[in-house]
């Protein structure tokens, strides 16, 4: 496993899964950013990725990351993953139900150096929506 695969694999453990965004600082590039973050007037670097994950962990509980293939580039990584949480808080204006969901999504990183640079992801957020029976 390259080092640039651990550190993602640390990043989803350590700070997705259980909201500690101490981490951020350390693992993106002060110039960061999420092509795919929720709106917001967070500007990029750092205190980007924190919100987003304060954001999931504020919807949601029990998120988990199940990071099934990783393919490598020159800087960029791409991987597979299943998602799996349970929804608490308002999630796309939707109030919270207290149901789960599991979906699979897409995500590609580019580095710089050994930081991230950049994120990009192709989530199933409609898929998440219909297994909580926000739509149909």
């Amino acid at each position: 496993m390259s080092q640039r695969e651990q550190l993602i694999r640390g990043i989803y453990r350590t700070m997705f899964e259980t909201g500690d965004v101490t981490l951020a600082d350390r693992v993106v590039t002060a110039e960061f950013v999420d092509h795919a973050a929720p709106p917001a007037p967070v500007p990029a670097g750092p205190d980007q990725l924190r919100a987003v994950v304060s954001y999931l962990h504020s919807v949601m509980t029990d998120i988990r990351y199940e990071i099934e293939d990783v393919l490598h580039d020159g800087d960029r990584l791409a991987y597979r993953t299943t998602m799996s949480a349970t929804q608490t808080g308002e999630l796309f204006g939707f109030p919270p139900n207290g149901r789960s969901f599991r979906t699979t999504q897409i995500h590609i990183v580019r580095f710089d150096g050994d930081r991230i640079a950049e994120h990009w992801a192709c989530r199933d957020d409609l898929g998440a929506l219909r297994q909580l029976g926000h739509v149909a």
